[in-house]
């Protein structure tokens, strides 16, 4: 049975909000404390979702066929879920913020607001009438521009937590390396086969 998008969509969300539940009975219930371990627990439940979408393509192009071709098919619905997955996130970030005072710096309130519009805009412009508004080069350009974006956050995240976290950051920090890799690979070898294929 094939699973629609909007119900794929649908089932990240509420599963991201089941998993910022358990981070409140984690971190102690409806605590100070359990609004950041289910911020925390959120944020890692929609990091594999982001590194599927975005290196989609790489793969495909890297080891066509198999799991990575049903993965580029899948690319926009897998997208969208890390909208709907991150969207879960800000729900709890919200709750800690604002139902338990969480002071957050400015900069981290600013950054992180530019990268959620970032992500919105990447939401609604995931189908193919977005791409004939835009044009494909503007279009490409925001999802470019907004996927580096949103694997900044990740990066800066998870190096945060090299000291007091290793045993998380370290792994979190190889499957990004491992991401940038495939895509600076894919990348040269659609350049070297380009003057072939001209």
């Amino acid at each position: 049975m094939r699973i629609s998008t909007p119900a794929l969509v649908a089932a990240t969300f509420l599963t991201g909000l089941a998993v910022g539940a358990l981070g409140f009975a984690a971190g102690g219930g409806w605590t100070y404390d359990g609004a950041l371990m289910a911020t925390r627990l959120t944020a890692r439940f929609a990091f594999p979702i982001f590194l599927l979408a975005w290196t989609a393509s790489a793969w495909a192009s890297l080891f066509p066929g198999g799991w990575r071709t049903a993965l580029l098919r899948w690319r926009r619905a897998v997208g969208l879920s890390f909208a709907a997955a991150h969207g879960a996130h800000l729900v709890f970030i919200l709750i800690a913020l604002q139902v338990f005072g969480h002071e957050a710096p400015m900069i981290t309130v600013y950054a992180g607001g530019f990268v959620y519009l970032l992500v919105a805009a990447m939401a609604v412009t995931s189908h193919d009438a977005a791409v004939r508004w835009l044009g494909p080069a503007r279009w490409k350009g925001l999802h470019t521009v907004g996927g580096l974006a949103i694997l900044l956050v990740f990066t800066n995240s998870y190096v945060g937590r090299l000291k007091s976290m290793p045993m998380l950051a370290l792994p979190a920090l190889a499957l990004i390396l491992l991401a940038v890799g495939a895509k600076i690979a894919a990348r040269l070898a659609r350049r070297r086969r380009a003057p072939h294929a001209a």
